[in-house]
């Protein structure tokens, strides 16, 4: 925001100064006087940025302009270069009051959505944490511990203002409780899906900006990752046959979600973790979680958020 009109030059008075010349030239106003023994050389009383302005007010011939929690008062010779003057300097803070709206409207929108994101983040880690202790013997307690916590999860993501993502896990529960494990898992995958439709859903209908990061479309990459390196976990615990075609998945998103601003998500160290992920099948679930927590902390930085907490993984 830079003023651009010609320079405003008047005779004026700083009071408790004494006589000088008032200037406005682009975003600075000066004061200056002539001193020396024949009062031919210019010494800059004040020199005001526009940014520091705090205050404008006009009275009669009298300007006082606020800034650095001082006020100065200048009193002009001539009314008419005055109003052009408190016209410039007021549409200028204007224009500033507004940028500034629109800026702490857009620190919001981002914050909330990073929010957003990190809150989708844990409550799908702790359904597919409940689909991996699944497998095998079954430690109830776990399951159980699993479902109050995704439950939980999903309570903070629906009292979040700024989306309507609203998940109903209370037949997970039952199921988990109830020791059903086929119940439990369709129960699971179902919250998954439901939560993945309410988010791509939400990030469409909501208004997106490519001046702020993260933004909607950033939202959706970063939610998709996530599910790409959970599906990666749990496919590691049940013998999954699709690690090959998840993880090339995984790196096309993650190549997208490299190209944003500020993003220090690295692809080709994913890429080189799951060279090793398809060519040792035993360490598959070791390799997946080395790159799940490398990946996780990258987000992180990505959306702002300070942490995401996930619940601990289960065998």
């Amino acid at each position: 925001m830079s003023a651009t009109s010609e320079a405003i030059v008047v005779k004026a008075r700083l009071r408790n100064f004494g006589e000088g010349t008032f200037e406005l030239t682009g975003d600075t106003v000066k004061f200056y006087a002539k001193t020396g023994r024949l009062r031919k050389r210019r010494e800059i009383i004040r020199e005001i940025p526009m940014t520091e302005v705090e205050s404008l007010e006009r009275q009669g011939n009298d300007l006082s302009i606020g800034w650095k929690g001082t006020t100065d008062m200048f009193v002009m010779e001539q009314t008419t270069q005055l109003d052009t003057i408190h016209e410039r300097i007021s549409k200028y803070l204007t224009e500033r009051t507004k940028e500034k709206e629109k800026q702490t409207a857009s620190d919001k929108k981002r914050n909330e959505l990073g929010q957003t994101i990190a809150q989708t983040i844990e409550t799908s880690d702790s359904l597919f944490n409940i689909l991996r202790s699944l497998h095998g013997r079954v430690d109830w307690k776990i399951v159980e511990i699993g479902c109050k916590q995704s439950e939980e999860n999903a309570g903070r993501l629906s009292n979040l203002s700024a989306n309507s993502i609203c998940l109903d896990l209370k037949p997970l529960s039952t199921a988990g409780h109830e020791h059903r494990p086929k119940e439990t898992a369709e129960k699971a995958y179902g919250a998954l899906k439901a939560l993945y439709n309410q988010f791509d859903e939400l990030s469409s209908s909501a208004e997106s900006s490519e001046q702020y990061h993260p933004n909607q479309h950033d939202a959706k990459l970063v939610v998709q990752a996530t599910y790409i390196l959970n599906d990666l976990a749990l496919g590691a615990v049940v013998g999954d046959q699709e690690t090959e075609k998840e993880g090339g998945e995984l790196l096309k998103v993650l190549d997208d979600l490299s190209k944003l601003p500020g993003s220090k998500i690295d692809g080709n160290s994913a890429r080189t973790s799951l060279s090793k992920l398809c060519a040792d099948k035993e360490k598959q679930l070791e390799t997946v979680e080395s790159i799940k927590s490398l990946i996780k902390q990258q987000i992180v930085e990505l959306i702002g958020q300070t942490q995401i907490i996930s619940p601990p993984p289960s065998a």
